[in-house]
Order: structure tokens, then sequence, then C-alpha cells
């Protein structure tokens, strides 16, 4: 009987494409936001963002902010997950091609635990280093 920790297996080896096809399908259509003016209002005041900085989509289900905009959830705030070092963040999205809703909260929570262990030695957060200790699951 071979040992189970010998074994190795991204996503990618598990699902069949029609399964992955199936599930990118089912995770861009987040349906219509539930998010209104008044709730953003109300994050406004708890100094979740500046004043006047957000809005509400407006009826759309497939996320497709316009420049210098970005999605994200309510959810985020409500937890008081904060964004990582911005520069990092900005280097990450950049070399993943992603956007900011495609993040879940563990993965901020995984880019700021990073951000903070580097600023508590004094470095800079570097994606090389970053790469080094973390992989990329879609």
């Amino acid at each position: 009987m071979e040992a189970l920790a010998s074994i190795e297996a991204s996503v990618g080896d598990l699902i069949g494409a029609q399964e992955a096809g199936l599930m990118a399908r089912k995770t861009w259509d987040f349906g219509p936001s539930l998010m209104t003016k008044k709730m953003i209002t109300k994050l406004e005041k708890e100094g979740m963002f500046p004043v006047d900085r957000a809005k509400p989509p407006q009826g759309k289900t497939v996320p497709s902010p316009g420049k210098d905009y970005i999605i994200v959830f309510k959810d985020y705030f409500s937890c008081e997950i904060c964004l990582p070092f911005i520069k990092f963040l900005h280097q990450v999205l950049e070399e993943f091609d992603l956007q900011i809703h495609h993040l879940t909260p563990n993965g901020f929570l995984t880019l700021s635990k990073f951000c903070w262990a580097c600023k508590s030695y004094g470095a800079t957060p570097d994606l090389d280093t970053f790469c080094t200790y973390h992989e990329l699951q879609r």
C-alpha cells in the first residue's frame, strides 16, 4: 500500500476539462449585486473607504470594472480585512492577470500576512519571495 504523503496533485489533476468549464462559468456570473447606495454610505461613515469613492454596480451580473475601479465584496469590509501593501498587491494582480474580485478573503489574508511578515522584519514585500513560498490556485 502506497503512503499518501508521497502523492502530489493539483486541482487541474483532480477535475476534467468539462468540470473546469462548468466551474468557471459558475464563478464568473455573480448575479445582481445586492449593494445599495445606503449600504455604501454606512461603510463610508464607518471609515472603510473615502466618501464618494464607491458606487453600486447597477445591475451588472458579471464584474467589469471601468478604468481606475475595482470590484470588492462587502464582506471584506465587514470582516475588517484590509487591502495589503498596495504596490505589492498591484504586482501580484499584474503578474497573475487577476483583478481584486478574483481573490477570496483567504487570498487577501495570505497576501496581508506575507506583507505583515515582511514589514515586521524591515523588508519590502517582494513578488519573487512571495512566489517562493506560495502557489497560485485557481
